[in-house]
C-alpha cells in the first residue's frame, strides 16, 4: 500500500500527456532552437565565442530538460538557471577574459572588423582627377548622384553610388548643358538647389562614396563645397597581416593587436619610422583585441607610473573603509547608549530625528555636503572665515588630506544611524541581572561596558561591522559624487588622491578625457574580488570566534 501512494506521488515523466501538449512543447522547443541557431551564426559572424558557448550551453539545457524524464522537476526553475548563467556567470567569465586581453580605446574590434575599418580608408593623391560637381538626387528620393565636371581635361561623368557614366554614354538628347556645362534635367533625377545641396552636404553628400570600387568619388575633405576627386584606396593588406600605407609608404604590422610602423622611407637614429620632418610616426587606429597572457597582471606590479598610484589607492581603499566603519560605529554606539538609559528626556522624538541621514537617498545627501564644503561658497568655510578671521577655509576638494577627511565627515553623516540602529538592538537583547552582579562584585561603569557590553555587543553587531567594511571597501556612490576622486595624483594618470578601487577602476574603463582600459579595470576588479573574498572568509571565521565567546560568557 505505501509502495503505491509513493508511485503516485511521483512527478509525471516529461514527455507525457496529450497528443496536445506534447506538440505544443515540442513546437516551442523548436521554435527555441531555431532562433538559437540564427543568433548563434551572428554571433560567430562577429567572434563573440565566448557567448556562444554560454548561449549554446543554456539551449541544450533546455532541451534536456523538457525532453528527459529524470530532469522534470529542474523544469519549473529552468528560466531563473537560465538567467543565472546570462546575468551572473556569464559577465563573471567575460571579465576574467578580458582582464587576460589588450581590449581598451583603440582595440575594441575583432580583427576582422579592424581591417574591414582600415581598408574602407582612402586618401587623394596629388596627381588624381578632381571635379566641380553638382548634386542629383532620384525622382523617390532615395539615392544621390554627382554630375562631375572635370577641372582638367575630360569629359563630364554622372557618378551614382557603384557606378560612374561619362556624357558621351548618357544620350541625353534634347536635355542640353548650361554654361557651367550641367545638365538642368536628367532623366528619373531631379538636380538639387543650392539651398537643399548645403542642406545634404555634411550629412549625407561628404560621407557618401559615389562610383564604384575602381574609381572611388568622393567630395575632398578639404573643400567639399566645390571640389570632388577620384580616391584611391588608403592601405593594402599583405600577405603576412601587415597593411601598407599607399599614400607615404609606410608598413604597419600588427604587435599585439595594435598597428605599429616598422618600416618605412624615413627612419631616425635609433631605428624608429617618422615622416619627412623626423616626427616619430603614431600607431593606427582602430586595431584589435587579442590576449595577452598575464600582461595586465605584470603591468599592474612593474609598471612605475601605473604601481605607484595603485599603491595609494589600494591603501587610502583600507583606510577609507575601516575609519568609516570605526567612527560611524564609535558615534552610533555612543548615540544608542545615551538613548537606552530610561532617564534621557525625549528619546523617542530624537532617535526619530537621528534617522534622518539615513533615511535620505545618499547620492542626494552627498550633493548636498558637496555644497556646503565648497571652497569658495560653502557655508562651513564661510562661517569659519567670518568666526575665526581666516584667509581662506580648508580646502576641501583641492587639497589630498582635507578631501579625505570630507569624504570621512560625509561617511560619518550616513552612517551613524545605521550602526545606532544596530546597536540600540543589540544592547536591549543583554539581559540586565548581569549588570546587577557585576555591580554586587564591584564593577565600575566603564569595566561593566569594557567587559560586559562590548564583547556581548560585537557578538551581534560583530559580523555587521564586517559587513559594512566590505561594503565601504566599494562605496563607488560617496567618492565619486563628492570629487569624481580628485584631485589627480598626475596629469597624465586616471587616479586621484581620494580615489578608492573601486572609482579607480571606474576611471580606467569609463573615465571622460582620461582612458578607456577596460582589460586593466577587469583585471583590477578580479583583484578587489580576491580581497572582498578574503574579508567574507575572515566574516565567518570571525563570527563563528564571537560565536564560541558568546558561548563562554
Amino acid at each position: 500500500m505505501a509502495t503505491e501512494q509513493l508511485t503516485a506521488k511521483r512527478p509525471a515523466p516529461a514527455l507525457t500527456g496529450s497528443v496536445l501538449n506534447i506538440a505544443l512543447r515540442l513546437a516551442a522547443l523548436a521554435l527555441i532552437d531555431a532562433v538559437t541557431i540564427w543568433f548563434v551564426g551572428e554571433l560567430l559572424g562577429q567572434e563573440e565565442y565566448i557567448l556562444t558557448g554560454f548561449v549554446t550551453v543554456i539551449t541544450l539545457g533546455l532541451n534536456a530538460i523538457f525532453l528527459i524524464d529524470g530532469l522534470y522537476p529542474y523544469r519549473w526553475f529552468s528560466p531563473g538557471l537560465a538567467l543565472l548563467v546570462l546575468v551572473v556567470i556569464y559577465p563573471t567569465v567575460f571579465t576574467i577574459y578580458i582582464a587576460f586581453t589588450n581590449y581598451r580605446d583603440g582595440n575594441l574590434l575583432t580583427r576582422a572588423q579592424a581591417e574591414q575599418v582600415l581598408l574602407s580608408r582612402t586618401y587623394l593623391p596629388p596627381d588624381a582627377p578632381t571635379y566641380r560637381w553638382t548634386a542629383f538626387r532620384s525622382e523617390d528620393g532615395s539615392r544621390y548622384a554627382l554630375w562631375l565636371v572635370p577641372e582638367g581635361e575630360g569629359e563630364p561623368l554622372f557618378a551614382e553610388e557603384g557606378k560612374v557614366t561619362p556624357l558621351s554614354a548618357l544620350n541625353l538628347g534634347e536635355y542640353a548643358l548650361d554654361e557651367d556645362n550641367v545638365p538642368t534635367t536628367l532623366p528619373g533625377w531631379v538636380r538639387l538647389k543650392k539651398a537643399e545641396t548645403f542642406k545634404l552636404l555634411d550629412s549625407v553628400l561628404s560621407k557618401t562614396q559615389f562610383g564604384n570600387p575602381q574609381r572611388v568619388i568622393m567630395l575632398n575633405p578639404k573643400n567639399p563645397v566645390k571640389q570632388a576627386g577620384e580616391f584611391q584606396p588608403q592601405y593594402t593588406l599583405q600577405a603576412d597581416g601587415s597593411l601598407l600605407d599607399n599614400e607615404t609608404g609606410v608598413l604597419y604590422q600588427p604587435i599585439d593587436g595594435t598597428y605599429t610602423p616598422v618600416d618605412g622611407p624615413y627612419k631616425d637614429a635609433e631605428g624608429r619610422v617618422t615622416d619627412a620632418d623626423g616626427n616619430p610616426l603614431p600607431v593606427i587606429r582602430p586595431g584589435y583585441y587579442v590576449t595577452i597572457g598575464l600582461g595586465n597582471f605584470k603591468r599592474l606590479l612593474t609598471n612605475e607610473k601605473i604601481r605607484e598610484p595603485f599603491v595609494r589607492v589600494f591603501i587610502w581603499t583600507f583606510a577609507h573603509a575601516f575609519f568609516t566603519v570605526f567612527l560611524t560605529f564609535w558615534l552610533g554606539l555612543g548615540l544608542a547608549l545615551l538613548l537606552n538609559v530610561p532617564f534621557t528626556p525625549g528619546r523617542a522624538v530624537l532617535r526619530t530625528a537621528l534617522l534622518v541621514p539615513y533615511a535620505i537617498p545618499a547620492f542626494i545627501s552627498v550633493l548636498v555636503w558637496r555644497g556646503l564644503l565648497n571652497e569658495q561658497l560653502g557655508v562651513i568655510n564661510k562661517t569659519l572665515i567670518n568666526v575665526f578671521g581666516l584667509e581662506h577655509g580648508p580646502r576641501w576638494t583641492s587639497s589630498p588630506t582635507w578631501v579625505k577627511i570630507a569624504i570621512l565627515l560625509i561617511q560619518l553623516w550616513l552612517g551613524f544611524p545605521y550602526m545606532m540602529l544596530i546597536t540600540t538592538g543589540a544592547l536591549q537583547a543583554i539581559p540586565s541581572d548581569i549588570y546587577e552582579a557585576a555591580k554586587v562584585d564591584g564593577a565600575g561603569a566603564f569595566q561593566r561596558f569594557r567587559f560586559l557590553t562590548l564583547p556581548l555587543l560585537l557578538v551581534s553587531v560583530g559580523p555587521l561591522l564586517i559587513a559594512s567594511f566590505a561594503f565601504n571597501f566599494n562605496n563607488f556612490t560617496i567618492v565619486e559624487l563628492f570629487n569624481k576622486g580628485g584631485p589627480p595624483i598626475s596629469p597624465d594618470n586616471p587616479a586621484g588622491h581620494s580615489d578608492i578601487l573601486i572609482t579607480y577602476t571606474y576611471e580606467l574603463a569609463f573615465g571622460s578625457g582620461r582612458g578607456a582600459d577596460y582589460g586593466f579595470a577587469a583585471t583590477i576588479s578580479i583583484v578587489i574580488f580576491v580581497i572582498v573574498a578574503i574579508i567574507t572568509y575572515f566574516n565567518f571565521r570571525f563570527t563563528q570566534g564571537w560565536e564560541e565567546v558568546s558561548e563562554n560568557v
